[in-house]
């Protein structure tokens, strides 16, 4: 971590949108985007992601896809569905693509296994990212030794006073204790957590960075409060995009070589401007969604979620002054 005090990072967390940035916000937003280009020159990442389920045995109080939602059609794609979606990335020129659910049982770890096999056997060019939840370490070391590489697994919290009140079927220990399995397994880990939940304080965004620096994750996916519809959140206000613009470029100060993206989330409310700011401050992954139509929008995690094509989102980085990059676009450490 780049020396920077606790007290600097906390001043320009809460600093309200109508003050003046001071002389030491502007060293730490200039200092982060030197350290981007320092590491990661101007290439912005692209992730094809399949959204394949939106069934889901959790009830976190903050998703849409909450197994208590009966407010929502649900769909599974068939095994033949998204592998016909991961060819369409493949000859888009994407060389990683995510695979992401709600944490659902119905792809048992064989399945799982058979799906990486198989886009591995059909594209051995294409890194595989897992985005499914908490599964046993046997499990993980299966899909590993089947092609996956990576794993996006976010704990949302790092409170465990919040943790819990937004998540009551879950134990923040078993998530923390997945993520060390992951890693165990031989995964390259993502993690993050969620800004604007209620309750959650500026010292609360403070400690979660440090939370994810201390344990070194390859990706730091800060996701943006929205409410969704059918859940007891369902009437809180938005969370605060110019505090998830911050804490990304704090992130970068914190830990020079992670991996940041853009969330939709953060593009479903700030829009296309705010959106090409942020990629050119300090964001380096973007994930466009290939989810296919008929089911997209079923994929109901907020409300009002958009999606962006592929060569919008290249028009976005290349507004941004920045290069979009099709390769698999590995964590910088992965390459020394």
């Amino acid at each position: 971590m780049i020396s920077i005090s606790k007290e600097s990072v906390i001043s320009y967390l809460q600093r309200p949108a109508n003050e003046k940035l001071s002389l030491q916000d502007h060293v730490l937003e200039k200092q982060s985007r030197l350290l981007t280009e320092k590491y990661y020159y101007k290439d912005v990442f692209l992730r094809g992601i399949v959204e394949f389920s939106n069934f889901c045995s959790q009830s976190c109080y903050y998703c849409g896809l909450r197994t208590q939602n009966s407010s929502i059609l649900r769909y599974r794609l068939t095994v033949e569905g998204i592998l016909e979606t991961v060819r369409h990335i493949y000859h888009d020129g994407l060389r990683s693509v995510v695979l992401q659910s709600g944490e659902d049982l119905f792809y048992t770890n064989s399945v799982i296994a058979h799906l990486c096999y198989e886009i591995q056997s059909m594209f051995p060019d294409m890194a595989i990212t897992l985005s499914i939840g908490e599964r046993s370490l046997p499990a993980y070391k299966k899909f590993r030794t089947s092609g996956a590489t990576r794993f996006l697994m976010k704990h949302e919290s790092c409170n465990p006073i919040l943790y819990r009140n937004m998540h009551p079927s879950q134990e923040l220990s078993t998530r923390l204790h997945a993520q060390q399995l992951l890693r165990k397994a031989g995964f390259i880990v993502g993690s993050g957590f969620l800004s604007g939940l209620p309750g959650q304080t500026v010292e609360d965004i403070y400690q979660e960075l440090l939370f994810l620096q201390q344990n070194q994750f390859d990706m730091w996916g800060i996701g943006l409060f929205l409410p969704a519809n059918g859940t007891p959140l369902e009437n809180q206000p938005c969370g605060d995009p110019i505090l998830v613009h911050r804490s990304m470029i704090c992130s970068r100060i914190f830990d020079p070589q992670t991996m940041i993206p853009i969330t939709t989330a953060y593009h479903s409310l700030v829009g296309d401007q705010e959106t090409i700011q942020s990629i050119h401050d300090v964001a380096n992954v973007f994930m466009v969604n290939y989810t296919p139509d008929m089911v997209k929008k079923l994929y109901s995690i907020y409300d009002h979620k958009q999606s962006l094509t592929l060569e919008k989102t290249c028009r976005f980085i290349e507004k941004a002054g920045k290069k979009p990059s099709f390769t698999k676009g590995e964590p910088i450490h992965v390459y020394h």
